[in-house]
């Protein structure tokens, strides 16, 4: 936990009250907790209101990953309508209007096993928020009844009321407006996203994000030139716009760019599909996917969107099956594109350790000798983690639990940390001694061995694994052979259940 000064300092530059302290939460049924900070004079929403707050939403390691004070805009969603994670619908419930709380929303209240762009899957997330103000209704749920039930045409005509009237029965909120053009976009509504998105543009003409995400639906519709225009917008705007100027320059890449485009936001949007269908325990059409993915990349090598769709496709494949996943590090690693081939590359360090028992030996920290040849007949758990690492962090309460819970049954974990050295010269937050790791071991209840050599990502059993990122959390069967590269959350205590079970 950090010191109070440092608390009080990110209190006051984010304009919310300072954080609450472990007293003063409330845990609900649910396990939400909150805890009110400062009281405002205002009523209580109701379901169907729309609520309108400030927030900033953190890591478990303190890590801001999103603040509508930054953006200098509150954000706006309508109570009960599942348009937020559940730990929110249930939490601004129970606050008034100048309410200021601290909300820690554990995973199935938030993101659950998915990750979500800068929050790592199974993440316990923790809001500070101030609810701004409670409006009697929303434009975009008035516009969505309309479009589905009356159809898009009747939806047209009244829009044009509500404009001529100034919008004087429905709130506005753009944010709401892009999130329904949204919704139609990812059902392929493509005439309904459309017009919602292009009405969110005529009412707020100065905003980069929603000419970027007008741009995105032209691409889905085939329409390259509405969609150049739209991006340039976007850029003129806000020239740090990223995206924009990606998904510009590859539109202006050549006559037939688009077509490569739309086939990437098809497999982007199977893939989402798949993993859904992989969570629930049913067969995914890998083939398929494969054939789709490898068909983008080879029709614009050079795009900068060719990593992320990779490494989406490369972690199905590695969840459906790790040996499997081998020929697919193989095939991209001869890949036109040299991003997807610098991806691929870094996971064939890993093909030679799937062939035979994991060897690793080393001294341990704490001095004591780990070698998994003598821990073979058990099952184990090589932990590659750090206390910098957010994600790292947030799983430890269910590694903990599961070592507990199983190590006498015959489980055991070894840690592979990658923490950084102290370095005068370059001195950095994450910086910490093995002392200063090892505290951090005891004071979270990790017993077991771990490794440390302060080399941070220059950690040569991370170089010998290819290993690019944090957690990486290799499950060895009894044999001390690698079953699993990603058991994290749920997936670990019932595959160690499995392992432990088998002869």
């Amino acid at each position: 936990m950090r010191f109070l000064l440092v608390l009080l300092a990110l209190a006051l530059a984010t304009g919310l009250a300072p954080r609450a302290t472990a007293e003063d939460f409330l845990t609900t049924a649910s396990g939400l907790q909150y805890a009110i900070t400062a009281h405002g004079p205002g009523p209580q929403p109701r379901p169907g209101q729309v609520v309108v707050a400030h927030y900033v939403g953190r890591l478990a390691d303190g890590t801001v990953f999103d603040s509508s004070r930054d953006k200098g805009v509150p954000y706006a969603f309508t109570l009960g309508k599942h348009q937020v994670i559940a730990g929110w619908d249930e939490a601004f419930a129970l606050l008034h209007v100048g309410d200021q709380a601290t909300l820690v929303v554990p995973p199935g209240l938030a993101y659950g096993a998915r990750a979500r762009g800068p929050i790592p899957a199974n993440s316990t997330l923790r809001f500070e928020v101030e609810l701004v103000a409670v409006k009697d209704g929303s434009l975009a749920d008035a516009l969505a009844e309309a479009i589905d039930h009356d159809g898009l045409e009747a939806a047209r005509r009244k829009f044009a009321e509500w404009q001529a009237d100034h919008f004087s029965r429905y709130y506005p909120d753009e944010g709401q407006l892009n999130a329904l053009g949204y919704r139609y976009l990812a059902h392929n509504r493509l005439p309904e996203a459309l017009a919602v998105l292009q009405w969110n543009v005529e009412h707020i003409p100065q905003s980069a994000k929603l000419y970027d995400s007008l741009g995105e639906a032209e691409v889905k519709h085939g329409d390259a030139a509405s969609a150049i225009t739209h991006y340039t917008r976007s850029l003129e705007l806000d020239p740090k716009n990223a995206n924009a100027e990606g998904m510009l320059a590859e539109l202006k890449s050549s006559p037939g760019a688009i077509a490569t485009m739309q086939a990437r936001m098809k497999a982007e949007d199977d893939l989402n599909a798949a993993f859904e269908v992989q969570q629930k325990g049913e067969p995914v059409p890998l083939d398929d996917l494969r054939r789709q993915v490898v068909a983008v990349v080879a029709g614009n090598p050079a795009a900068a969107a060719n990593g992320g769709l990779v490494n989406n496709f490369l972690y199905l494949s590695e969840a459906v099956s790790l040996q499997g996943a081998v020929q697919d590090w193989k095939l991209f690693a001869a890949s036109p594109s040299p991003k997807v081939r610098e991806i691929a590359e870094s996971k064939l360090g890993l093909a030679d350790a799937l062939r035979a028992p994991l060897e690793l030996k080393f001294r341990a920290a704490d001095g004591r000798d780990v070698n998994l040849a003598k821990l073979r007949g058990k099952v184990v758990l090589v932990d590659f983690w750090a206390t910098w690492c957010g994600p790292c962090v947030e799983e430890i309460p269910n590694v903990v639990a599961t070592y507990e819970k199983f190590h006498d049954q015959g489980f055991e974990i070894v840690g592979i940390s990658f923490d950084q050295a102290p370095d005068a010269a370059h001195p950095a937050k994450r910086q910490k001694t093995a002392d200063e790791m090892l505290a951090f071991t005891q004071d979270h209840r990790m017993p077991w061995p771990q490794y440390y050599d302060g080399l941070y990502w220059k950690n040569p059993f991370g170089q010998r694994f290819g290993i690019r990122a944090i957690p990486a959390m290799f499950l060895l069967d009894k044999a001390g052979m690698i079953v699993s590269t990603n058991a994290r959350g749920a997936k670990l205590g019932a595959e160690i259940e499995r392992l432990l079970a088998a002869p």
